[in-house]
């Protein structure tokens, strides 16, 4: 494993659903995101075509002749109302004017497979800052680069997020456990 060197996971035992508080309420909270095959976004109109009007996250991505890796992820977004979203979006704007192919995946929370999630658009507010952290490296987002998840004007909860559908070339992590605990571990040096 990648880990900071010196550095390995704590062991919490061998499921999620096992770590429960005191009145057996599961710590984490499950959600379970199913990735749309991707559309390409026009050039002109940047604008997706949805067929549902419900809250969700998205994934712009970048392809052109040069680039080393296709579908690279560029930009993670949500949207409580998808079919406004696109009206004005100087970011997509950006991203589509630019040489080459601009293309959008979108992902609805799945309620059936999704566990202990009360409200929809705060849980995808916090699963789009936990993508943000965890793809950091190529995004061009402006905003929630430069908080911690969990640390802005809203508290954030512990998640356990699993991302099916399309794979997006394998830059998407397959499973998300936030938070969890890297620990080095000490030398025993008690006296015998």
């Amino acid at each position: 494993m990648n880990y900071i060197p010196g550095f390995e996971p704590a062991d919490f035992g061998n499921t999620l659903e096992g770590l429960t508080n005191r009145a057996n309420r599961p710590l984490y909270k499950k959600a379970t995101l199913f990735w749309s095959k991707p559309q390409i976004l026009d050039k002109i109109s940047c604008r997706p075509f949805f067929d549902d009007d419900r809250p969700l996250l998205y994934a712009i991505m970048r392809n052109h002749h040069s680039m080393k890796r296709r579908d690279r992820i560029c930009y993670i977004g949500l949207s409580a109302t998808p079919s406004n979203r696109f009206r004005n979006h100087p970011k997509a704007r950006d991203l589509a004017s630019r040489r080459g192919e601009t293309s959008l995946s979108y992902a609805f929370l799945d309620e059936e497979q999704s566990k202990n999630v009360d409200r929809i658009k705060p849980a995808l507010e916090q699963i789009e800052h936990l993508l943000i952290w965890t793809l950091w490296e190529s995004l061009e987002n402006d905003r929630k680069l430069f908080t911690l998840p969990g640390m802005g004007k809203f508290g954030g909860q512990a998640w356990h997020i699993i991302n099916e559908g399309y794979r997006f070339r394998g830059q998407m992590p397959k499973e998300i456990v936030y938070p969890w605990m890297l620990v080095r571990k000490g030398r025993d040096t008690t006296v015998k």
